[in-house]
């Protein structure tokens, strides 16, 4: 398995234009969904994997539903506790589930469309899953202070960063 976001350099400075995000209708999810329409056609977010060695994932949907549910991985695999990250958009509909096995974690692919994983489990070190969340965290992270630096310091992107 292997999951990444490679940002084009050539990401304008700027192109998120500001808005007001309401915290009634609003939460992070909004300004994760914001940043990565503003990504689609700069930047890549790569899955590999299970017998796919590049799966149908896109910057605009599928990262923003994967950022959502970051911070919730990383804190569990981090405690060495079992997680989920449900891609459960039309198209790719699968779910990693992440079993802890000692210091090894068994990722469990489960796809809810005629395709199958091949094989359905792979171990990984925690470790390494960690390092893998983390680069896509931290390169989303740059890139959103390109696209707007106010985003970047906005509280719910504070809060969503810290996943402690």
């Amino acid at each position: 398995m292997h999951i990444e976001l490679r940002v084009a350099p050539d990401l304008p400075p700027g192109a998120l234009a500001a808005r007001t995000y309401d915290p009634n209708d609003d939460d992070v999810r909004s300004i994760l969904a914001d940043a990565c329409e503003a990504l689609e056609g700069h930047a890549e977010f790569l899955i590999a994997g299970f017998g796919q060695d590049r799966w149908p994932v896109d910057v605009r949907t599928d990262l923003a539903v994967f950022l959502e549910q970051l911070p919730d991985a990383l804190r569990a695999v981090r405690s060495g506790e079992e997680a989920e990250i449900d891609l459960y958009e039309q198209g790719i509909e699968r779910t990693l589930e992440l079993q802890p096995q000692g210091s090894v974690y068994a990722v469990r692919c489960v796809s809810r469309t005629d395709w199958q994983p091949v094989p359905e489990v792979e171990a990984f070190d925690g470790q390494a899953i960690e390092t893998m969340l983390l680069g896509v965290r931290d390169a989303f992270l740059q890139a959103l202070a390109r696209l707007a630096p106010e985003l970047r310091a906005h509280p719910w992107i504070v809060e969503w960063q810290a996943a402690e």
